[in-house]
């Protein structure tokens, strides 16, 4: 009896340290990524699966349900009309996020909120509004505004940002962590053209999901 106690206490110990150097050296992981700047892309700022591609304007959104009230808070200081795209990360993925496009962040804010399922939601857009979020506001160098949201889920219940008022990111710049996967949604303006589509797989830094026509 004493001596399968000793090796389960092995056991334990042995699946905590192994547990410990996975999140620390793998989920944590934060891979170099050669990113090709153009102010004519918007770049992938999360690494994970496309779960939404959403056109939006003022008049549709006056006739969403009640519960798609928090998309015209987001979109109104973006644009009158543009694209969501929404990306969820599982636990193999990498948790950082990037700009998508070298921009000023010219705003943000943190909101409270529940911490359901980030990838089963019963919406057309693939977004938990309800969940708590960081948004993020850019305008870049010609006037263009877009919007980046963190958004927590099931088990991420730690969102960092790595940003600040007033600074100048460069495209592709890390500039924040959810842990323990989760999603993020961006909020582009009129004039960019997706190009991706929902399944797609993207990677941050790397992938180009919308483009400037």
């Amino acid at each position: 009896m004493k001596k399968i106690l000793k090796y389960s206490i092995y056991l334990i110990l042995f699946l905590i340290v192994a547990f410990g150097l996975y999140y620390k050296f793998w989920f944590l992981r934060l891979p170099d990524r050669h990113i090709v700047a153009s102010d004519k892309v918007f770049l992938a700022p999360a690494n994970g699966r496309v779960a939404s591609v959403s056109k939006w304007n003022k008049e549709s959104l006056l006739i969403t349900k009640k519960k798609f009230g928090l998309i015209s808070v987001w979109t109104a200081d973006v644009d009158t009309e543009g694209t969501m795209i929404s990306i969820v990360m599982d636990v193999t993925n990498v948790h950082y996020q990037r700009t998508p496009l070298a921009a000023k962040l010219i705003g943000k804010k943190y909101t409270k909120g529940s911490f359901n399922n980030a990838v089963a939601n019963d919406n057309d857009y693939g977004i938990r509004f309800e969940n708590e979020h960081n948004e993020m506001l850019f305008e870049t160098p010609t006037g263009m505004r877009y919007k980046l949201i963190q958004i927590a889920g099931l088990v991420a219940r730690r969102i960092e940002d790595y940003v600040t008022p007033g600074t100048e990111y460069k495209q592709g710049d890390v500039i924040g962590l959810i842990k323990l996967g989760s999603q993020v949604t961006v909020i582009l303006p009129t004039g960019i053209e997706p190009n991706v589509k929902v399944g797609d797989i993207t990677t941050d830094g790397i992938t180009v999901i919308g483009k400037v026509k």
